[in-house]
């Protein structure tokens, strides 16, 4: 009789460990942002870009293809309507504006870029707030449903008020940017590429001859 308590204690403990093993995690902004960083070095994405405001009017779109590089390179290559280029090495930010033959140099400093949150774990959580945002009954049962992460900035920003991003699939399909006077700029990402092969001098950028060259050692750059 002992024997049999013991075999039915054991059968319990060992249903119980089972149980807990194969429970899901609860999800969290943590997680989601988690898995959306879990072996991502690089990332390649079309984008397109459009600002709403205030009154809920949006602006003319913008489209082009970005390209990130762990912990805080980039490159955002705007096609239309009008070409520009962005480029950080992570210590310089090249803006060249092909029409206007113009480049402007500054100094990477902006540790509170949204884009930082997709390459660097605790850069983020040294500067937001991430909060889940919870998804309504229709959003559930939508096929291409997004899960909403808002992002609040620790320290006030004088341009940035709140950041929230649209994950689905473990990859970021939205990027919206709420500044101090209540306008949001969205950018829409599709087809995704993970760590796609970029060569050494990728997020490097070498004015073209004849280019006037702006240095601007801003004491709050953007980027």
């Amino acid at each position: 009789m002992k024997t049999k308590s013991i075999i039915t204690f054991f059968l319990l403990i060992t249903s119980f460990l089972s149980v807990a093993k194969n429970e899901t995690k609860p999800l969290t902004a943590d997680l989601l942002l988690d898995n959306l960083r879990k072996d991502l070095n690089a990332l390649q994405a079309n984008f397109t870009q459009y600002e709403v405001d205030a009154n809920n009017k949006t602006s003319e779109k913008s489209t082009g293809i970005v390209w990130l590089q762990a912990p805080n390179k980039f490159k955002w290559s705007y096609q239309k309507p009008i070409p520009q280029l962005i480029v950080a090495s992570g210590k310089t930010v090249w803006i060249y504006d092909e029409d206007l033959e113009q480049v402007t140099i500054k100094k990477q400093k902006n540790k509170q870029n949204p884009i930082y949150v997709l390459l660097d774990k605790n850069r983020t959580q040294q500067n937001y707030t991430a909060k889940l945002l919870p998804q309504n009954k229709q959003d559930k049962q939508a096929k291409n449903s997004l899960q909403w992460v808002s992002l609040i900035p620790k320290q006030a920003s004088e341009d940035l008020k709140i950041v929230w991003l649209g994950l689905q699939d473990n990859q970021l399909k939205v990027l919206k940017l709420q500044n101090q006077l209540d306008n949001i700029v969205v950018f829409e990402f599709n087809q995704i590429q993970k760590n796609p092969k970029l060569d050494a001098d990728f997020f490097n950028f070498q004015p073209p001859k004849g280019t006037d060259i702006i240095r601007e050692d801003a004491i709050n750059p953007e980027f």
